[in-house]
């Protein structure tokens, strides 16, 4: 019996069925643009609630400074989180129906949404932070021969 590679099945998909690791990836973006989206809400309206529990002796506060003032951004930084991550999810949903455009979406609002607390709160270039969205939009890519 002959096996095949994923990469192999992938590369003799039919054309205009979605392969599998990018419906994979269209529901993991689906699930954390939902979180996201959420979090945009949540956070500005529960914001000294969460400062308080952060200052609590067991979480050390003076370690993560920077995560209470990105906890007490309010609402205009908030907006426009929502605003990218409904971008972002545009562009998955537009991927869903293998449309390249939404690779284009999804791949600015991304970049916008790593850059945003790098410009707006003077943070420092962190590689792990980079590290979930570049690997998606590199999975992405490699899905834009099925899209159209």
């Amino acid at each position: 019996m002959e096996e095949k590679n994923f990469a192999e099945e992938e590369q003799q998909f039919p054309e205009g069925k979605r392969p599998l690791l990018l419906t994979v990836l269209c529901v993991l973006t689906f699930i954390s643009t939902g979180i996201s989206i959420m979090a945009s809400i949540m956070i500005p309206l529960l914001s000294d609630v969460m400062v308080e529990i952060f200052k609590m002796p067991q979480f050390a506060p003076e370690a993560n400074p920077e995560a209470i003032r990105i906890i007490q951004a309010g609402w205009g930084y908030y907006m426009i989180v929502l605003l990218l991550t409904a971008v972002s999810l545009t562009g998955a949903i537009l991927m869903w129906n293998l449309k390249k455009i939404g690779f284009h979406f999804y791949t600015i609002a991304n970049i916008f949404l790593f850059y945003l607390p790098i410009f707006w709160f003077g943070l420092p270039f962190n590689i792990l932070a980079v590290f979930f969205p570049a690997m998606f939009i590199a999975m992405y890519a490699m899905h834009m021969k099925y899209m159209k």
